[in-house]
């Protein structure tokens, strides 16, 4: 156990845990064939390193890349080249801080919206910084998921974005219900104010706590509003722009088996040192969602039970290798959501890794099954479904 650690977790990590309205006509029909992908368009870039993929300008003509191996965001044109690289965290007098809070974001077809403790800082795409909007409270996580998606925008002028210190008793590796999520940010008065508390229905307002690493929001925003739901905890809470509040809807996600993990009893955790253990990131979790034509996509994985885990994990030591070992267990899995939780699945192929984004022309973007084939440059598959 460590004490006062701030934990960045890898990629790799991280893919372990791993309606024309909000109201479409297709929302409550019934599902009984799987979806595919097709695969239209390819983005290959010649580069040396492991990129991670962030986000697509709303033109569909620039992309975002991290390296976070040497801490740097790539700009991509649609023809695979690279025209900048931007370097953005340390000391330097531009810099955000220590580290993103979020995947970097297009703000618009000419600029970069990045978050860090600093708060949003506004960037072209020479690097030049543009704008910085900094919050009344200072911004602070102890636990960052390198390149989540837990930043986005509504339009150019508003985001939300999950960013600790709000709410000390909120900071820690340990949940609490108390305050509230996730920061709504508006450009045109620059202003920070606390949005979504948490949701009277969710399974983690409770006198238990849990670990951080298991009740992570994950959002996705539309034209009408605001879905979110928490890592284990298969159920989505739809909030309207105009309340944020509370939740005018809330989907029941009707995934057999979903493994759920118990709270534990608050006296018994000491909030100020951080146990990591490898079993919580063996439970169900919903780790993506996305906004295709007017309907919901959820990527999710539904655990492993007890025993399972045990099996996966029987005679490793390493933590990284159990880490694989349940990674090769818990598979993910992806499906469209009805209007009563029911999923319609997508099927993605053996040579395809995960949904990076969605383009505004309802285009899926996805990154290869990086075990399947080593190559010498980089590669993001353009694809519909059907």
């Amino acid at each position: 156990m460590i004490k006062n650690l701030k934990l960045l977790v890898s990629p790799l990590l991280a893919i372990l845990w791993s309606c024309a309205s909000s109201e479409s006509e297709d929302g409550n029909r019934n599902y009984n064939k799987a979806l595919e992908v097709e695969i239209i368009d390819s983005l290959v870039v010649d580069y040396i390193g492991l990129l991670s993929w962030s986000h697509i300008s709303p033109d569909g003509q620039k992309f975002l890349a991290m390296d976070h191996q040497r801490s740097e965001i790539t700009l991509i044109d649609h023809e695979g080249q690279v025209i900048q690289t931007l370097q953005k965290t340390g000391d330097q007098p531009e810099s955000i801080g220590p580290n993103l809070m979020g995947r970097p974001q297009f703000r618009n077809n000419e600029e970069i919206a990045l978050l860090g403790i600093k708060g949003l800082s506004i960037f072209d795409f020479s690097g030049n910084l543009k704008e910085q909007f900094k919050p009344d409270f200072n911004p602070a996580m102890n636990f960052i998921i390198l390149n989540a998606d837990v930043f986005q925008f509504k339009n150019p002028e508003y985001a939300v974005a999950l960013l600790g210190g709000r709410n000390s008793e909120s900071s820690g590796f340990y949940e609490t219900v108390e305050g509230t999520k996730l920061e709504a940010i508006d450009l045109n008065s620059s202003t920070y104010s606390a949005i979504i508390p948490f949701p009277e229905n969710s399974r983690f307002n409770t006198s238990e706590i849990f670990p951080v690493t298991n009740t992570i929001p994950v959002l996705r925003t539309t034209k009408d509003g605001l879905y979110i739901g928490f890592k284990n905890e298969p159920k989505l809470f739809f909030y309207t722009w105009e309340d944020l509040n509370t939740p005018s809807k809330e989907i029941q996600l009707q995934i057999d088996n979903f493994q759920l993990m118990k709270g534990k009893d608050l006296k018994s955790v000491d909030r100020d040192v951080i146990s990591f253990d490898t079993r919580e990131f063996a439970y169900g979790a919903i780790n993506h969602l996305y906004w295709v034509n007017g309907q919901l996509l959820v990527g999710y994985s539904k655990g492993l039970s007890d025993e399972e885990y045990q099996l996966a994990t029987e005679g490793i030591d390493d933590f990284q290798e159990m880490f694989n070992a349940v990674g090769r267990k818990n598979k993910a899995e992806w499906a469209l959501v009805a209007e009563d939780g029911s999923l319609n699945p997508v099927e993605i192929p053996h040579n395809l890794g995960r949904i990076e984004f969605v383009d505004q022309e309802g285009n899926l973007w996805i990154s290869p099954n990086r075990n399947d084939t080593e190559r010498d440059y980089e590669v993001l598959f353009k694809a519909r479904l059907r």
